[in-house]
């Protein structure tokens, strides 16, 4: 593989004393932090590592990387540009994960029961959020993030919801 093929999906930052590197991702890319599995870390130097993810944290808007590999800290400490990156081709398919377009027309489930389909999206840098149809002819809005959305299942077109009482009570008539 060619340095030319891997896309640059963030900054190694400095690391923390449990072992964690704080990681500054690009915009673009900051919902993918859960989906990839091993990366490049490009040195200034034009020294590559190839590196496996072992463990991933988040505070707030803050991300940790914790790498299987030693060695990363005493390399990272000669240059002060250390880029993450990925193969294009593994980066376009984490992207097609995170569109949530793919999921309108699953089925929305809560508490064990349909209660809608996912009809459109409205997306912003932040998070998207689904707009599900309700059997009842309401539209309810619900953040694609964990808290709300516990499982999709792109197998049986299924989108699993979770701590949306309050967020009934807030939705609206279509009509």
């Amino acid at each position: 593989m060619e340095i030319s093929e891997l896309v640059g999906i963030g900054r190694l930052g400095r690391l923390e004393p449990d072992g964690f590197y704080h990681v500054q991702f690009s915009q673009p890319y900051k919902s993918i932090l859960n989906q990839f599995q091993d990366c490049f870390l490009i040195f200034s130097s034009h020294r590559v590592f190839y590196v496996t993810v072992f463990e991933t944290k988040t505070f707030g808007k803050q991300a940790y990387l914790r790498f299987r590999e030693d060695g990363i800290d005493e390399e990272a400490k000669k240059h002060s540009n250390v880029v993450i990156a990925l193969p294009a081709e593994d980066l376009a398919d984490a992207e097609d994960e995170d569109d949530v377009s793919l999921l309108f027309g699953f089925q929305a489930s809560f508490a064990g029961e349909e209660i809608g389909v996912v009809s459109r999206a409205l997306v912003s840098p932040m998070q998207a959020v689904l707009i599900i149809e309700l059997n009842d002819g309401r539209e309810l809005l619900v953040p694609n993030v964990e808290k709300y959305v516990s499982k999709i299942d792109r197998h049986s077109k299924t989108v699993r919801l979770q701590n949306i009482e309050q967020l009934l009570e807030l939705c609206t008539s279509t009509s």
